[in-house]
């Protein structure tokens, strides 16, 4: 959903996209997001002068004001030791910036108090995004789906994986190309794909939250957050149930996970962060023809459903 007012992600996405693609080519990738924000905001009277790594502790990163010049700053956690999670946090930031930010030079263009400065920065905190409201949610969505397409666009991106099976070889592949984590790269393998899939990160036996794909979804597929993992699940089994190979999806009888509409044999390729205690699960079912809902499951309040895109190495 695309808040009132506010201009598409994924369009304002595709149009840095098109200008990295005639002066840097094809082979631009990763993308170079401290560049790009510098370089493209240039165009605008209240520009990015300065992107700055910094320990932030749970902040994953913020947009604010300069106080004496209408400039604009973007602060990033380098504390993290994962790139891909740097990088994503950097093009959020820079999401926000070219979405929701309000123009510095019509602020008058004077120095800013620390009030003034304060409504206007943007702190990204995952961790209080029960205190957003549905409006932040849609704000920070937003942000997040312009992160996405600007590090990988969606035809580079199907190009890719075009007659590839998807599994952990070519998910690393993904993630090398683009330098993003996992989780960045299957959720955007979720979105576009035309098979009945699903993702799901898990801690402690429960989903921290989860993404069906659209042909998944109208079949009753649906991750709420607070899923429980099944005992019989490779997530809760952990890497023994996966036979020694690791890289691609194990077969599963009916009954082991279950929907909306009962249980189904499916294939689950599960990645463990033993680090993090966190696991991400691709769950593959057949291909049976989707049965429209009459109503969407995936209808349900905003904070609670959205994705943590750059959380983790993940």
């Amino acid at each position: 959903m695309i808040a009132p007012g506010r201009p598409s992600p994924i369009k304002t996405a595709n149009e840095v996209t098109i200008l990295l693609r005639a002066v840097l080519g094809e082979d631009r990738f990763p993308v170079d997001v401290a560049m790009v924000a510098a370089d493209y905001s240039k165009r605008f009277a209240d520009p990015i002068t300065k992107v700055i790594g910094a320990s932030l502790g749970e902040f994953e990163g913020m947009l604010r004001p300069g106080r004496k010049k209408p400039v604009w700053h973007i602060i990033y956690n380098n504390d993290t030791a994962y790139e891909g999670r740097e990088r994503f946090t950097l093009a959020h930031e820079f999401g926000h910036y070219l979405l929701h930010r309000r123009p510095l030079a019509g602020q008058g263009g004077g120095p800013l108090n620390d009030e003034e400065a304060e409504a206007l920065t943007f702190s990204c905190n995952p961790i209080d995004k029960h205190k957003w409201g549905r409006m932040g949610a849609t704000i920070e969505e937003e942000a997040d789906t312009f992160a996405s397409y600007l590090l990988m666009p969606i035809d580079d991106y199907r190009r890719q994986v075009h007659g590839q099976d998807i599994g952990l070889p070519l998910l690393r592949y993904i993630t090398d190309r683009y330098g993003v984590s996992l989780t960045a790269a299957l959720r955007k393998w979720i979105e576009f794909t035309d098979r009945r899939a699903a993702m799901i990160v898990a801690r402690d036996g429960f989903a921290l939250w989860g993404r069906a794909s659209n042909r998944a979804c109208r079949s009753g597929i649906f991750i709420p957050s607070g899923l429980p993992i099944p005992d019989q699940s490779v997530a809760t089994q952990g890497p023994a149930a996966q036979n020694g190979d690791t890289d691609r999806p194990v077969a599963l009888p009916e009954g082991v996970w279950a929907f909306k509409r009962g249980s189904e044999p499916v294939r689950e390729l599960t990645i463990f962060f033993q680090r993090l205690g966190k696991s991400l699960s691709l769950l593959l079912f057949d291909d049976k023809p989707a049965v429209e809902d009459v109503e969407d499951p995936r209808v349900a309040d905003a904070v609670d459903q959205l994705p943590q895109w750059g959380t983790g190495p993940c």
